[in-house]
């Protein structure tokens, strides 16, 4: 396939994650990148993201870290193939109370059938214009063989 109509490919994609009905929209992702071994997502924090101390929930900030990975990973792939996140560990680094979230991954390691990804998620307050970074993650996906095709949506890991 030649670049060009990988791109066009890529970004229909990415138009087509940020329409879907599901998970990353009830949360309010948005893909902003998806390109071979790279991907990027961000959210804007309100209170539907918080737990009972007023501060973002840990699930949320992983799930977002989780779908930037498997942006970078689906963006490396045929359209159609499927994958799932199979171990995942991250370290929260600091709390967030507001402003947004941006979660960076690249794969540093791609095999026939497993893949290993990173991520750093940052926070950019409504106070200051630098991103700090608030969790880091690294996790092993699953990439299903084309005739083997996994009962989850592989569009969230």
């Amino acid at each position: 396939m030649d670049q060009e109509k990988q791109v066009e490919q890529i970004h229909h994609f990415v138009e087509q994650i940020n329409q879907r009905p599901g998970f990353g929209q009830l949360l309010g992702m948005r893909v902003e990148a998806a390109e071979p071994g790279r991907g990027r997502v961000r959210l804007t924090v309100d209170e539907r993201l918080m737990h009972p101390q007023g501060l973002v929930h840990g699930g949320v900030i992983f799930s977002l870290a989780d779908t930037a990975m498997a942006m970078a990973l689906l963006a490396s792939y045929p359209p159609g193939t499927h994958t799932g996140t199979i171990e995942a560990k991250i370290n929260y680094l600091r709390a967030v109370r507001n402003g947004q979230l941006l979660a960076e991954a690249a794969i540093i390691h791609q095999g026939r059938t497993t893949a290993v990804l990173e991520a750093t998620v940052y926070h950019q307050s409504d106070e200051r214009q630098e991103q700090r970074a608030v969790a880091r993650v690294l996790s092993t996906f699953y990439i299903f063989p084309s005739e083997e095709k996994g009962t989850h949506d592989e569009h969230t890991g």
